[in-house]
Formats: structure tokens, C-alpha cells, sequence
């Protein structure tokens, strides 16, 4: 049996990761969506990200050839520009709390 003297370094796993990840270069589609899966995101139908193309609405996309894809920023800011606050409740002229019209409320 083989048996390492003692007095060498021991290296972790995680320390042989960290070396690989930091050789390995980032993929260029890293951040970036398809049609689909920006779909199952947000949980839609991809027909529907086919219509937002068509009416010139929903986030921004980048086309590479036939393929359509998101940047998960750019969805992500898209999302927070979608962000509607409740405006409050008005209350509609010649409406009475009754359900009476005012011709019927003066008598």
C-alpha cells in the first residue's frame, strides 16, 4: 500500500474546484435565455413570448440567426418597469351608496 509522508500540503476538493473554475472561460449564451425558458420563468406559454414579439412588447431580445434570446438583466429591469402601484378608489359622479339614481334619491 502507498503511503503519503505527512509533512506534504494536502489540497481540498474545493480548492482544486476553484483552480478549475477559474481556468475554464465563461461561456458566451451565460445569461441568456431561450424562448422557452423564459416561458417556464415566468410561466407562460411560449405562443404568448411569440405574440409580445409580434405587438413590439415585452423585454428586450437579441436575435442570432433564427434563434431569439433574453439577457436575464435586461428581463429582470423589464419586470420592474412592469410594476404597476394601485391607484386609489374614486367614487363615480351621480352614484349614490343605495344604488339610486339622484332623480330617485330627492323624492
Amino acid at each position: 500500500m502507498l503511503r503519503l509522508p505527512d509533512d506534504l500540503p494536502q489540497q481540498t476538493c474545493t480548492s482544486l474546484l476553484d483552480a478549475q473554475e477559474s481556468s475554464v472561460p465563461k461561456l458566451v449564451l451565460d445569461g441568456y435565455l431561450r424562448r422557452e425558458e423564459l416561458a417556464q420563468q415566468l410561466g407562460l406559454s411560449p405562443r404568448t413570448i411569440d405574440r409580445w414579439e409580434a405587438l413590439r412588447k415585452g423585454p428586450p431580445r437579441v436575435c442570432v440567426g433564427r434563434t431569439v434570446l433574453y439577457n436575464v438583466d435586461s428581463v429582470r429591469e423589464w419586470l420592474q418597469s412592469q410594476e404597476r402601484h394601485p391607484s386609489p378608489i374614486r367614487k363615480r359622479r351621480g352614484h349614490s351608496p343605495q344604488g339610486q339614481s339622484k332623480a330617485q334619491s330627492t323624492r
